[in-house]
């Protein structure tokens, strides 16, 4: 399950997953990737949690955890059973190459001289995406409240909104924005990583342009509350074999995706801290109280 939108992250995430699982023959059936859109990935896991059927994984993330937060859902990651984390990716900040923002310095000068007219999309409510934009507005000077951030369920809908003049900026995974990118319609002008992504490699970090902060948005898998301990460790044991395999590293290269690689209990009580570190950023932005 990718619980969003087709175009995103979790979606090209899942697909990626699906390819190599059957390519390198991982998997024991058939691999199936269906959509369940809304809400952060909320309405994905409200399903996973009710879910019987031991075979039905879910992709999720960081923005999950955002997302859980945002909506103050009655479920959480505690109600799946985390299986493990795949990778960190990089974001990138956007402008529709039809604007007059040719760099982040005039982007940041129009930013500041009107927060709110300044419109930026990117993926769902309290996620990765809303989170850097509104890091990138504390340490500039901008008060994130004044911030004017348009969520959406998957990655196409902000693309859709970028082309048509709708917003003035984007967030989202490089993976997502680089066609557009390198066919001219969308103007990169800032990555979040501690390093430049390999598949934009000309355009600067934030660090780079004097703005002192690297931020990366992780995925991984879970399946579904209740699942035994010899079902967890079958899984456990076809991600690590994936993991390993030349053809999954291929798959991070290409989508310049890093490996972030954790199972089992240890990414369990990853994701325990990172709901304090993500409520933290919501609130130092605004986002929650």
């Amino acid at each position: 399950m990718a619980p969003a939108k087709p175009g995103g992250g979790w979606h090209q995430t899942a697909q990626s997953l699906q390819d190599v699982l059957q390519r390198d023959r991982l998997a024991t059936s058939p691999v199936q990737v269906y959509n369940v859109e809304g809400a952060g990935g909320v309405n994905g896991l409200n399903q996973l949690a009710g879910e019987k059927d031991d075979k039905v994984l879910m992709v999720m993330g960081q923005v999950m955890v955002g997302g859980i937060i945002n909506a103050n859902a009655q479920r959480t990651l505690k109600d799946s059973t985390p299986i493990a984390r795949l990778l960190g990716e990089s974001l990138v900040l956007v402008v529709p190459a039809t604007t007059d923002y040719r760099n982040l310095e005039q982007f940041l000068s129009e930013w500041r001289r009107d927060p709110k007219k300044m419109v930026i999309t990117g993926g769902s409510a309290g996620g990765a995406d809303q989170i850097l934009a509104g890091l990138i507005a504390d340490r500039v000077g901008i008060d994130p409240a004044q911030m004017n951030y348009v969520p959406n369920s998957g990655g196409g809908e902000s693309i859709t909104k970028l082309l048509s003049g709708e917003v003035q900026a984007g967030i989202s995974g490089v993976g997502e924005y680089k066609d557009l990118i390198k066919s001219g319609k969308l103007r990169a002008i800032a990555v979040s990583g501690q390093k430049r992504s390999n598949l934009i490699p000309e355009i600067k970090t934030l660090t780079e342009q004097g703005i002192a902060l690297s931020y990366l948005n992780w995925r991984g898998v879970v399946a579904r509350p209740g699942l035994s301990d010899s079902v967890k460790q079958q899984y456990i044991d076809m991600i690590k074999k994936m993991r390993d395999s030349p053809t999954w590293q291929q798959v991070l290269k290409t989508n310049d995706w890093e490996d972030s690689f954790l199972t089992g209990d240890e990414f369990a009580k990853f994701i325990e801290q990172e709901d304090g570190t993500v409520r933290k950023a919501l609130k130092e932005i605004g986002a929650v109280k």
